[in-house]
């Protein structure tokens, strides 16, 4: 594989109207195992100033469900007033909100897309879950994550415990 290629899936994200709800569902109705929550950092307003999202500081976030070895499900606490022009998960629509490619490298991915002419949402940065990442667009508009984890990645972490 080329240094900057997908090695990988990491995980699908949906908008989530009831998080309960949809906790019963997908692990109690079809067995998935709650493997860990992300907290909106408290830092927050200064990744996305102005922001609606800053008022949910220190509250979860994101639920991860694990899905099979290395791979998760990715449920979006509802947030109210964010769109796509933040960088952040569409959150107006529930639903679908993103793919997740797992690559080895992540600034030679985004170097590797920029020559293409692939624009990026944003550039590599270090998430709250302590992975890198990056966004960009399919053809159609759908938004695709591009992420390295770290050995400090709550993704490797989780699977270092089961």
């Amino acid at each position: 594989m080329d240094k900057g290629g997908i090695r990988g899936f990491s995980h699908v994200a949906f908008n989530v109207v009831d998080m309960e709800r949809s906790l019963a569902f997908y692990c109690g109705a079809l067995g998935l195992e709650k493997a860990f929550e992300i907290l909106i950092p408290e830092d927050i307003a200064t990744l996305f100033p102005g922001n609606p999202i800053v008022a949910l500081a220190g509250k979860p976030g994101i639920a991860y469900l694990k899905i099979g070895e290395g791979a998760f499900l990715e449920l979006f606490y509802p947030k109210p007033d964010t769109d796509l022009a933040t960088g952040g998960p569409n959150f107006e629509r529930i639903g679908y909100a993103h793919l997740s490619l797992l690559v080895d490298d992540i600034h030679a991915a985004a170097d590797r897309l920029r020559s293409l002419g692939i624009p990026l949402d944003s550039g590599p940065t270090l998430g709250p879950d302590h992975t890198w990442q990056f966004w960009i667009k399919d053809p159609d508009g759908n938004r695709i994550e591009l992420m390295q984890y770290t050995e400090r990645s709550l993704q490797v972490v989780y699977a270092a415990k089961s």
